[in-house]
């Protein structure tokens, strides 16, 4: 945007004054600008910027060379300043999991176990940043919470156990001992059957991550949780 505007005064003529329309423009476009690199914390072309907008709101008539230079030198300084910093890629396919507008997972696991929110985010950015076993580990801290209160709900106990297959054998047994007939006791079944897919994804008889995950591992175990603890979030 600075650069056009360079060009756009570079076609005024040396020594001459700002027409009140181009000023106007010039005012507005550094106004944009302004917003925008206060956003992203530029502070010394900040400075520049405010002498700039000082010189077209004082009393003296702007003039096209002088503004010019004022605005060559506010780019040199962006650009100093840009110089230092890293900037990220994302690619389109992810940059959901990192823009976040809609919750990553149910709105429903959102409202219920707000606690997990926290991981839910980081691990779709995560995703999104390409640092897939990061991911998981955020992934498992939601497992952590989600099996507590699948625990909770069909009466065993499960904060202390790590080994999925136990996990899975101490709820599948107290599954059998509900009716079968009852709606919820179907919906536990299901649940049950969602939580083995994500054992699955995880590819470890404990329940702690690998040492290291694949970017396509990593978004099966992410899908699985997701809909683990979507089932989990209607039996609440």
């Amino acid at each position: 945007m600075i650069g056009q505007l360079v060009c756009y005064l570079e076609a005024g003529a040396q020594g001459a004054t700002l027409s009140e329309q181009v000023h106007d423009s010039v005012g507005a476009t550094l106004g944009e600008v302004q917003r925008e690199m206060e956003r992203i914390e530029l502070q010394a072309p900040l400075k520049q910027l405010k002498r700039i907008l000082d010189s077209l709101s004082g009393s003296e008539a702007a003039v096209y060379g002088a503004l010019r230079q004022r605005i060559v030198h506010l780019h040199e300084r962006i650009i100093d300043d840009l110089e230092e910093r890293v900037f990220i890629c994302i690619p389109d396919e992810v940059a959901e999991f990192y823009r976040q507008a809609a919750p990553l997972f149910d709105s429903d696991v959102e409202n219920k176990f707000p606690q997990m929110s926290e991981d839910i985010s980081e691990a779709g950015k995560c995703l999104a940043l390409c640092r897939p076993t990061a991911c998981v580990f955020h992934l498992m801290r939601i497992m952590e919470i989600a099996l507590q209160h699948f625990g909770t709900a069909v009466g065993v106990t499960l904060v202390d156990e790590k080994v999925w297959q136990v996990i899975l054998d101490q709820i599948n047994a107290a599954i059998k001992k509900m009716d079968a007939k009852q709606p919820k006791t179907k919906a536990y079944t299901a649940a049950a059957s969602h939580l083995y897919n994500v054992k699955v994804a995880w590819r470890n008889e404990v329940m702690h991550p690998k040492q290291t995950y694949t970017l396509e591992e990593a978004k099966k175990v992410f899908d699985n949780v997701k809909t683990f603890t979507g089932d989990l979030a209607g039996l609440i």
